[in-house]
């Protein structure tokens, strides 16, 4: 059975962890290209859900994930638009590549966090004709650090309380 404390702690990271990866990211993209700011905001707060796990250790795992997968899409789709527009063929082509990119460097694990950065990164750019698509890739990687480290934070302040109350008990 669930207890009713478990309901409130989980509701409350939850809502603490969205709520700040949502203003920093879209603050934080405001800075830079006001346009997509509230990508920006939804960017990061996906990263935060992507990443917070039931404990710190595993959330720690998820960030690693994260952060690789996060880079290596963002490299791949800002390597793709420098020299092309977004086409199907250079999207399944940025696809193969992040897959490819995963396996040479043995992180397989991060191929699917890989595929969506480069989907995001690619679709924000056919939205947003006017943003540099270095710039894009950027904004789109640091949005998703913001995410991670927010649930990397809620993550361990939870751990740490836990333990304060359980010493307390």
């Amino acid at each position: 059975m669930i207890k009713s404390q478990e309901i409130l702690s989980t509701t409350l990271q939850s809502v603490i962890l969205v709520v700040c990866s949502y203003l920093c990211g879209f603050y934080f993209t405001m800075l830079f290209h006001e346009p997509t700011s509230y990508v920006g905001g939804l960017w990061a707060a996906i990263s935060g859900i992507i990443v917070i796990d039931s404990t710190a250790s595993a959330t720690l795992h998820s960030a690693r994930i994260r952060i690789v997968g996060s880079l290596t899409g963002a490299i791949v789709s800002g390597f793709y638009l420098y020299f092309f527009n977004f086409s199907i063929y250079g999207y399944g082509i940025c696809i193969a590549s992040g897959v490819a990119l995963c396996y040479l460097l043995r992180v397989q694990n991060a191929i699917k966090l890989t595929g969506i950065t480069i989907s995001v990164i690619l679709i924000v750019s056919t939205v947003e004709k006017e943003l540099v698509p270095v710039v894009n890739a950027g904004l789109r990687f640091a949005e998703s650090a913001i995410g991670t480290g927010i649930a990397l934070a809620v993550a361990f302040t939870a751990f740490y309380l836990s333990k304060l109350k359980s010493k307390k008990a």
